[in-house]
């Protein structure tokens, strides 16, 4: 399985939006220019580079990929006491802004939970949600775990406790990840599954997953900490709430996120397609082949 490549000039394709109340919102604006647009959200940790991910497939299959930095990542000006409904709003002003009326929302990761919250809050606008390896939604989920899968990260258990308690939890990770970068990624690579870990090997060559895990991490543990806290405590809405059509992807092998997550969110959704892939882990959307495969089901859908 090829990993995608990169080409090298990445800050050529930033850009920044005032949002209404004065935020600063920086993003990527990739892929084909005149395709369909899709809205990504990154992972965590994560920030707008993840768009580059899909360039070169968006670009072949004509998709345009739209990845915002969330607020205190990277560019984008943090917003304190922040609600996971709060990131369909600011997607809303981005697509007003680029007059993009309706648009494809995907998200890998933590940033399945902001495309759920945009197929809630947005179902007139979606046309499409697309959700990669995401965690479901704790606050209706029989038997929530205190640890989260290999990590043994306490996210839930942590969220419950507090701001100021995920935050200080959030710094130390922070604090290490920065002053010991070589630990940082021998233990993610410990972590994932064999397949990922070839991917990762291949990717690294050229930079991106390095660059992309150090802006975020650059944004500190307050900006991280309340990213997570937005998906792990209560999102305003549930899961039967979701209007729009989800396509669900699951590897069998995630260390992150385990397969019954996939499987609450395809009983409770109300039009859920979820796709089990056999030896996956998390890092399969870096592939070119398993890119190449949604976007030809994306073409279907919008015709």
């Amino acid at each position: 399985m090829s990993p995608i490549s990169i080409q090298p000039d990445m800050d050529s394709h930033d850009r920044c939006l005032r949002l209404r109340d004065g935020r600063k919102l920086t993003y990527t604006d990739l892929g084909d220019p005149e395709g369909t647009p899709v809205f990504f959200a990154h992972g965590m940790p994560g920030s707008r580079l993840e768009g580059w991910f899909f360039h070169q497939q968006a670009r072949r299959h004509h998709f345009r990929i739209i990845t915002p930095d969330r607020p205190g990542i990277g560019g984008s000006t943090f917003q304190p006491n922040r609600t996971l409904l709060d990131y369909p709003r600011d997607v809303e002003q981005l697509a007003n802004a680029l007059e993009i009326e309706r648009f494809i929302h995907a998200g890998w990761s933590s940033g399945g939970t902001r495309t759920l919250a945009c197929g809630y809050a947005l179902p007139e606008r979606v046309i499409q949600a697309v959700v990669m390896s995401s965690y479901t939604h704790f606050e209706e989920y029989p038997g929530t775990r205190a640890f989260l899968q290999a990590t043994r990260w306490p996210g839930p258990k942590l969220a419950k406790m507090g701001f100021s308690i995920m935050r200080a939890a959030v710094a130390v990770v922070v604090w290490l990840a920065q002053r010991h970068p070589g630990f940082y990624f021998r233990e993610a690579r410990h972590m994932i599954s064999e397949q990922d870990r070839e991917l990762l090997s291949s990717f690294m060559h050229n930079q991106l997953f390095r660059r992309d895990q150090a802006l975020c991490l650059a944004s500190g543990g307050r900006a991280i900490a309340q990213d997570l806290q937005t998906e792990l405590l209560d999102w305003g809405f549930v899961l039967n709430q979701v209007g729009v059509p989800v396509m669900l992807y699951q590897g069998d092998q995630d260390p992150f996120v385990p397969v019954e997550y996939a499987r609450h969110m395809e009983s409770h959704l109300p039009d859920a397609d979820l796709t089990l892939m056999p030896g996956k882990g998390h890092l399969y959307p870096l592939s070119e082949a398993f890119q190449s495969t949604l976007f030809e089901r994306l073409r279907q859908v919008v015709g």
